[in-house]
């Protein structure tokens, strides 16, 4: 057993949206709303717990990474014989929130069954489900399905990158190229600012083997990226930043 491996990933904004809902007695829902419950506020209550549990996921679920977010609300419904939750938490992390965000909710529905049923047995809890995941590979990713690409390298590294490329949908060409891809040094043109962010990642990743780096920029009037002559590097550089590649190059490329 193990937990899901993403120091490879960047942190990008991600957010999730969860939803719950609990059917009670009308009088039950009247009660609660008057304040006549035994224990106490059900309503506040629910909303605190479903915070607090939010900020507990990891603990709770061995598998979900311990991840701090920026921003957590939980919103209340009550209708006339139930009531609706809704979670929604937002960070820059390396995965997202859905968890924690499923866990608020059920823990907020779970604190309004406890304060409630010594005055309803009736009580169901009837659906629990993830509304929303934004941010991460689904969202940010762009593959690079038709788009044509000319590799410059070695022959041991080129077979390397074009099966990285052709997994990214990318097709492999030698004169009608919109992306070239380099281990050679080229005199590029301009060198986006996102080489950079690249390439301080990937000294975090290996910074024994971190040299020359990454270039993203334009080399005749084309994209062009540029690769340290390693295999690690470039191994490092597709898993960390392969499916984003197309959002930098595709727009410059067409």
């Amino acid at each position: 057993m193990r937990t899901v491996d993403v120091s490879s990933k960047p942190e990008t904004l991600r957010s999730a949206k969860a939803y719950g809902r609990i059917r009670l007695k009308k009088e039950t829902v009247k009660a609660i709303r008057e304040g006549r419950v035994p224990k106490g506020d059900v309503l506040s209550a629910c909303r605190l717990a479903g915070i607090m549990a939010g900020k507990k996921t990891p603990e709770l679920l061995p598998f979900c990474h311990p991840i701090s977010f920026e921003h957590m609300e939980l919103e209340v419904k009550v209708g006339e014989d139930f009531i609706e939750v809704f979670s929604y938490v937002k960070g820059l992390q390396r995965t997202g929130y859905e968890m924690e965000a499923l866990t608020s909710v059920s823990i907020a529905l779970l604190t309004i069954y406890d304060m409630c049923k010594g005055m309803d047995d009736s009580m169901v809890i009837e659906e629990i489900k993830l509304l929303e995941k934004w941010g991460g590979k689904s969202q940010w990713s762009k593959d690079l399905k038709g788009l044509r690409v000319k590799v410059l390298s070695e022959c041991g590294l080129r077979e390397l990158i074009e099966g990285k490329l052709t997994v990214l949908g990318a097709q492999i060409e030698e004169e009608d190229y919109q992306l070239l891809v380099s281990t050679q040094n080229l005199e590029l043109s301009s060198v986006w600012g996102v080489s950079y962010v690249i390439n301080q990642k990937l000294f975090s990743l290996m910074p024994e083997s971190l040299r020359e780096g990454v270039k993203l920029g334009l080399f005749n009037g084309k994209p062009c990226l540029q690769l340290q002559a390693s295999k690690e590097v470039i191994t490092a550089f597709f898993e960390s930043f392969g499916n984003l590649l197309g959002n930098w190059v595709y727009g410059e490329a067409v």
